[in-house]
């Protein structure tokens, strides 16, 4: 943060008492935001610090020609060397990268950093397992619809990006475990979904699609795959009504393979997860075809794309 412009030698000028008070104010102020943002920063990194001696861990533990990629949204920070490069990969805005706060919410740029990071995990021959996670509030609170605005061109090409992202999670060749540590809606909740494995914090966030709340329909694409994770009762409560599941509520569901007391035991339990499945060693071709026949209608919904039986202009209109 930039000091504001202000001087001991302005206050030796024998300004007026509100001049003096005004700078001595703003003075204050910045110095206090200052102090804030400088704790808030702390306990990001202290939190990414214990994530990445866990993570350090079970890397260190495997066996040889076994690696764990973890894409972890929120934070790039090169904390020993090699660790950046190989095990963390970051997405999302610059202005969001150091902040707790963000939405991690999807948009040109992020999606096409995933895919990025993506990349270099399927270059990695010794890559045999791949977890999401977040630090901070959100896991991902969905497409980045603040951005987008009215932009009627912009919203189809988002959603046609998103589309493809979804299906490569979906059929991405090494298992995938989702560690959500905060909460994930709408397209935040599918990303999840479209991993193999799914862990939550019972104590931050919850999971659920607000697509019904927003207005917005959900495209056959983002149906076919939310249909093939989610059954019952649990998948009319989620598609109609935008039910929040809390972490708790989805293992009872059956879309939640475990839930933990808090984002350090979720990451954990994801991490031992990855471990147990990499050790398995799958062979790739293998497992994203035994993915693609699993979920070959999901899959052709969001080849097909499209925004379903609403005429387009309608739905545009309604943004």
């Amino acid at each position: 943060m930039k000091s504001p412009n202000v001087s001991s030698r302005d206050l030796q000028e024998e300004p007026s008492d509100h001049e003096t008070m005004e700078k001595l104010r703003a003075l204050t102020s910045w110095r206090q935001d200052s102090v804030d943002s400088w704790i808030d920063s702390q306990r990001r990194i202290e939190s990414v610090v214990r994530c990445a001696i866990a993570f350090l861990r079970v890397q260190s533990s495997l066996a040889s020609g076994n690696r764990i990629w973890l894409l972890f949204s929120g934070y790039g920070i090169n904390l020993v060397p090699g660790l950046w490069e190989f095990c963390f990969v970051g997405f999302g805005f610059a202005r969001e990268a150091n902040s707790g706060k963000a939405e991690h919410r999807f948009n040109k740029e992020s999606i096409d950093a995933i895919h990025r990071a993506l990349d270099e995990v399927e270059k990695d021959s010794k890559a045999t397992a791949l977890v999401f996670t977040n630090e901070g509030k959100f896991f991902s609170n969905g497409l980045d619809l603040g951005r987008i605005g009215k932009d009627a061109s912009m919203f189809e090409a988002i959603v046609a990006d998103f589309h493809v992202l979804l299906k490569r999670v979906l059929l991405f060749p090494i298992p995938t475990v989702a560690a959500i540590c905060g909460h994930a809606a709408a397209g935040g909740c599918m990303l999840a979904l479209a991993c193999d494995f799914r862990v939550m914090s019972a104590e931050r966030g919850y999971i659920f699609l607000s697509e019904i709340d927003i207005k917005i329909p959900l495209t056959p694409g983002m149906n076919g795959l939310i249909q093939s994770k989610i059954l019952g009762n649990a998948l009319h409560k989620a598609v109609l009504t935008g039910h929040k599941f809390s972490a708790k509520a989805g293992v009872e569901s059956g879309f939640i393979d475990a839930a933990l007391p808090d984002p350090a035991s979720t990451f954990k339990e994801a991490l031992d997860r990855a471990k147990a499945l990499a050790s398995r060693k799958f062979d790739r071709l293998v497992y994203g075809t035994m993915k693609r026949e699993m979920f070959k209608v999901a899959v052709k919904e969001l080849e097909d794309g499209g925004f379903g039986p609403i005429p387009r202009p309608v739905l545009l209109a309604r943004m």
